[in-house]
């Protein structure tokens, strides 16, 4: 899965250089402008969740939490603006199938002409294995369960946009700016990001015979980087109506990994940090009304002599809104 990213983010990048060079340089054209006066009013609906993926040898372990689908209401004004959300009832059907999972998912962000931040902190427990086939013959109508497998997730980042002047990351994401002309910027940036999982019976269901899950012995894990982040977003603005944004941003530092096995050997390693942060927005506007839906990744790794985790933090919403 971090191979095939980071493959995906050289032809992304690449083609929004390529774009951007057709863009005019004339500086006295207005590339965006403000709405920020206008009081918005944003409906949506959106899906969180913290992916995990541990792999060993030839085995490849994907854990999921059964999250649900959030509805929620956000205002804006001046450039600010608050989301508030309640996630919608599962039915006793999908818990069964997925299992139940509780969880706290906090987000905050800030917009500036020049500056963008974003921080989070997301705790989950009960998680489901989404590939038992990979593992064993599996003919259940429902997928093995770790109820007791707890995952907590805590990030900062902030990022500078060189090209202020032309592109706007207002107006492809908190939408309180309209950008008229297409351009992109260079970003240059900051994160620090803090895992922990733990689960007394182990990472691997319980429906699996010990021949299989012995070889993935792993009761817990923390994971802590820090460092900074080199990417490249852009705007592609189709019409007056449309525009489609894509931002890339790989960060390199240093991280602290501790992994413990079911008899409390702790295997620790500190070495460089190589993660990747991914966003896209794809936006609708007229006078009336405005709309769009946004997806972002932001992906980890941790890697000792017997494993290989992955873990992918992930955020869909579609959202439909007006200005007054």
């Amino acid at each position: 899965m971090y191979k095939r990213c980071f493959i995906f983010t050289i032809v992304v990048m690449s083609c929004f250089l390529l774009r951007a060079q057709k863009v005019a340089s004339d500086t006295t054209i207005n590339y965006y402008e403000s709405v920020k006066e206008a009081w918005g009013l944003k409906l949506y609906t959106a899906y969180r969740h913290n992916a995990m993926e541990i792999r060993h040898d030839n085995s490849s372990l994907k854990l999921l939490p059964n999250s649900p689908m959030t509805l929620g209401v956000g205002v804006s004004y001046k450039g600010a603006g608050v989301w508030l959300g309640v996630g919608l009832p599962h039915t006793d059907e999908r818990i069964r199938k997925l299992g139940k999972t509780s969880r706290l998912d906090i987000q905050g962000s800030v917009s500036l002409k020049r500056l963008s931040g974003e921080a989070y902190l997301r705790y989950y427990q009960g998680y489901y294995n989404s590939n038992p086939d990979d593992f064993v013959t599996w003919d259940k109508d429902y997928y093995p369960q770790l109820p007791d497998l707890k995952t907590l997730s805590l990030g900062f980042s902030a990022l500078y946009i060189l090209n202020h002047h032309k592109f706007s990351n207002k107006a492809a994401y908190s939408r309180t700016q309209i950008q008229k002309r297409s351009s992109g910027s260079i970003l240059l940036g900051i994160f620090i990001n803090y895992d922990a999982s733990e689960s007394e019976n182990g990472f691997f269901p319980s429906e699996f015979p010990d021949s299989i899950s012995s070889g993935l012995d792993i009761s817990a894990y923390q994971y802590f980087a820090t460092g900074l982040s080199f990417g490249y977003t852009y705007t592609w603005v189709i019409s007056k109506s449309f525009f489609v944004n894509g931002t890339v941003n790989p960060g390199l530092g240093y991280k602290d990994i501790r992994i413990k096995n079911s008899e409390g050997i702790q295997d620790i390693k500190r070495n460089a940090n190589l993660q990747l942060a991914m966003k896209a927005s794809i936006g609708y506007e007229n006078k009336f009304l405005f709309a769009g839906l946004t997806a972002s990744t932001l992906i980890r790794n941790m890697n000792t002599n017997n494993y290989n985790i992955d873990m992918a933090t992930e955020q869909f919403r579609l959202y439909i809104g007006k200005r007054f």
